[in-house]
């Protein structure tokens, strides 16, 4: 039987259906492992038609049916899904959260509404595709008033386009499936523009409130995104002046460091795996660590180390595959990505991952240890940051 808190939020259900601003409403049951039960009601819209789209995570299929207030509402209430224990509300007006602690005790409360002018039409495609009137970017000058991407900011609202689409293909059903809020770290955010993306996405597919942090030296820009930030409410974004730190603070869901100079990308690597980072997404910048270290390469390395551009990109090379074949090592899925074109910057090769309990861990340290001895260094960054979490030889 549902409490007066669970038989509120069925009625905002039913009265958003029947004014039209419905958009998302998401269920999550009591139930535990196998047993725990999610289902999604989601407004599509076709044509001049209104559809609602259902799904559960027993099915592999997504029921569509017309917009019926009385049978959507008699299935929310309905036994498999009532009496829930967490639920999100998405309306053109605001966003109601139901939530339940510890003792079981309830709470409902409303945030804005993080879905409102969005529609999904029948035909629009899976992936989350950035959209130029999200407030953010106007904020931070690559959109105008009107929501149209100022011309010489094109090339910064693609790499983030890319960065969104890159994080919906690799973390949309851990985000959809989160039963806590999401945490993100963002080291080396700059002026933010990745930060926000990445919050905004997530509090947007997930259903509650995001928490998400970045960090950066430059202090002008940090008191800027917080400006940005709270002028729209994100109260679950903040940025903070400070250098990256090696030792984990917390558990930590996902992890971004992009355009890291030099031997940061692995003091940022440190940190999400002392913190037990869920996925994680760098951009390696500046590199020059092992580029000083190649003089006793082998194997006819030394034709390439005659020439010092070509010793240097050759060495850009090994010090991200090592830090794949560490992270590897490590317990991670690591691919590397072209996260934006070529003509908008040449830094644009993405190092991303995610835990994986079927890599080979063993096999990763001992092929990182023969490309140690193959190009004659002594010294990786990441290895003497985290060489009491790797296999002890």
């Amino acid at each position: 039987m549902n409490n007066p808190e669970q038989a509120q939020f069925l009625e905002d259900c039913r009265a958003a259906l029947a004014s039209g601003s419905f958009k998302r409403a998401v269920f999550s049951s009591r139930g535990k492992g196998d047993n725990k039960f999610k289902a999604k009601f989601e407004l599509v819209v076709g044509g001049r038609r209104q559809f609602v789209c259902y799904s559960d995570n027993r099915t592999s299929k997504e029921e569509t049916s017309e917009l019926d207030t009385e049978a959507l509402y008699l299935k929310m209430a309905g036994p498999e899904i009532s009496p829930f224990r967490a639920a999100t509300l998405c309306t053109e007006e605001y966003d109601l959260h139901y939530s339940e602690n510890r003792k079981q005790e309830p709470r409902l409360y409303k945030s804005r509404a993080s879905m409102k002018g969005q529609v999904k039409t029948h035909n629009k495609p899976k992936n989350y595709v950035l959209r130029e009137d999200r407030p953010y970017l106007r904020g931070l000058g690559v959109t105008n008033d009107a929501g149209k991407v100022n011309k010489k900011h094109y090339g910064k609202f693609r790499q983030i386009a890319n960065f969104v689409e890159i994080i919906d293909r690799d973390m949309r059903d851990f985000v959809d499936s989160a039963e806590s809020p999401v945490t993100l770290l963002d080291l080396g955010c700059g002026k933010g523009y990745l930060t926000f993306a990445a919050y905004d996405y997530l509090r947007s597919r997930a259903g509650q409130e995001p928490q998400a942090l970045g960090i950066d030296l430059k202090a002008n820009v940090i008191d800027l995104c917080n400006e940005i930030s709270q002028s729209l409410g994100f109260d679950g974004l903040q940025f903070k002046n400070a250098r990256i730190h090696k030792d984990g603070s917390g558990d930590l869901d996902v992890l971004i460091a992009l355009h890291a100079c030099d031997t940061a990308t692995d003091d940022a690597l440190a940190l999400g795996l002392r913190s037990n980072m869920k996925y994680f997404f760098c951009a390696p910048c500046c590199q020059a660590e092992i580029a000083a270290q190649m003089g006793e390469a082998r194997n006819g390395f030394d034709l390439i180390n005659a020439f010092p551009l070509m010793r240097r990109r050759q060495a850009d090379i090994v010090t991200d595959v090592c830090r794949a074949l560490l992270l590897t090592a490590l317990g991670y899925e690591v691919k590397f990505l072209e996260f934006t074109a070529l003509e908008h910057t040449s830094k644009n090769v993405m190092l991303a991952g995610k835990v994986s309990a079927s890599v080979d861990r063993r096999q990763a340290w001992t092929d990182y240890l023969t490309l140690k001895r193959q190009y004659g260094f002594k010294r990786h960054s990441l290895e003497e940051n985290v060489r009491d979490l790797l296999p002890q030889d």
